[in-house]
């Protein structure tokens, strides 16, 4: 359920509560007491924030959302609908005035500090008209004015009363219920945050055993290939098997870089590389992984001089990213390296579909592929390095069409 659509209809239930028991009082003063009141005036004026009350009933059980600006709307209608009974009951002498504060606590508690301070000029502008313009109740009203026609100060200690308490409200309130809010959405992220680290600890676990059960049927298949080598066969199958033997020593050394990965970040090693080396291994690399798909680079002349240091996570995302968008399209599929606002930016792109909002959102999920034939843990890997760096991953649209995926680190964390 939206938070504002819950919050409406604790409001309704307070209102309702409310207009219950000022009806219970009006009748009881017209019929018990014989006070002087516009009864009529009142009852109508009731039965309209009853009516109002049965529609909030309604809409907090409709299915689209309530919006901050409709929860503030329901409150000034409170504050103002209420501030018309004091009117008509006594003004600022009426021992009800002080539920003018109450959405006010509400909007403190629920809504954005704007909308809290703008309510709380309402009802205090609402405080400071009753306390000289309304009906005049005799049973509830003390001696208003003393000598020369000025207010008493009673009087006038109830409205500097009332102006410390909706400042207090508006603040402290306000303070303490966006402290909490602060609070359950940094519990929301660490529990994320938590699941993530689950999910790549099972990845990690996962690639580590089939690293060990690879090794084997790899070995089998280099001998297989060296024997055939050895036979005599045309010039394209002879091509053939040269390709076959440079993608098996390719995977041959993926599972050595793996090991060697993993023994660098348990020992906390990192590479130091100049960066337009960096980016030539780097295009090295994926000519290996995919022939077939030419790579178009470039590196900011900011960055030619300075050095990176980065572990083997930083390229298997990099090169994770590529083959996402070689996958999609292998036509104008760019690396650029560049820097902007303190950070490194790898910027992989392609000339693929793109993707969708709700695909964009789920990036940083595993097993999530916009793929047919992706297993949906590039994207997620690429993230979990980034967020490891303190950076981020980030999605756009390339202009004329298709994604640009950016591989944000900070230049605090890669350069030495």
């Amino acid at each position: 359920m939206n938070p504002n659509t819950a919050n409406l209809r604790g409001l309704c239930l307070i209102r309702s509560l409310v207009i219950a028991s000022q009806f219970g009082a009006v009748f009881y003063a017209e019929g018990q007491l014989g006070w002087m009141l516009p009864y009529v005036t009142l009852k109508l004026l009731l039965s309209a924030l009853s009516g109002f009350a049965v529609f909030s009933w309604w809409r907090s059980y409709q299915s689209w959302p309530v919006t901050d600006v409709e929860l503030f709307i329901h409150l000034c209608v409170d504050t103002l609908g209420f501030s018309a009974v004091l009117y008509f009951s006594g003004g600022a002498n009426n021992p009800f005035i002080s539920y003018l504060l109450v959405p006010l606590c509400i909007s403190a508690a629920t809504l954005p500090w704007a909308y809290t301070w703008l309510l709380g000029a309402i009802g205090f502008g609402a405080y400071s008209l009753l306390l000289f313009n309304f009906i005049p109740l005799e049973a509830v009203a003390p001696n208003q004015h003393q000598h020369g026609g000025a207010p008493n100060t009673h009087i006038l200690g109830m409205w500097a009363n009332f102006l410390v308490s909706t400042v207090l409200i508006t603040y402290f309130v306000f303070k303490m219920a966006h402290s909490l809010r602060q609070r359950e959405a940094e519990l929301a992220s660490s529990r994320e945050h938590r699941l993530q680290d689950e999910q790549l600890l099972a990845v990690a676990s996962l690639a580590a055993g089939t690293a060990h059960e690879l090794g084997t049927p790899l070995s089998t298949m280099k001998v297989v290939l060296e024997d055939l080598t050895e036979q005599d066969f045309d010039a394209e199958t002879r091509t053939d098997l040269a390709t076959l033997g440079q993608q098996l020593d390719h995977c041959r050394d993926i599972l050595t870089n793996l090991v060697s990965t993993a023994r660098d970040l348990s020992a906390d090693n990192t590479v130091t590389t100049p960066a337009p080396q960096y980016l030539a291994l780097l295009q090295e690399r994926w000519q290996v992984l995919r022939p077939d798909c030419d790579l178009h680079s470039s590196l900011s002349p900011a960055l030619c001089k300075i050095t990176l240091k980065l572990d083997g996570t930083v390229s298997q995302a990099i090169l994770n990213l590529l083959s996402n968008g070689a996958d999609t399209s292998t036509d104008e599929l760019r690396l650029d390296v560049l820097e902007q606002d303190h950070c490194i930016i790898f910027a992989i792109s392609d000339r693929g579909p793109g993707l969708s909002a709700e695909q964009a959102a789920m990036m940083s999920k595993a097993f999530v592929s916009s793929k047919g034939k992706g297993r949906g843990l590039g994207l997620f890997l690429s993230n979990a390095t980034a967020i490891r760096y303190g950076g981020e991953l980030r999605w756009r649209r390339r202009a004329g069409g298709g994604s640009r995926v950016e591989l944000c680190l900070p230049i605090a964390k890669v350069c030495p």
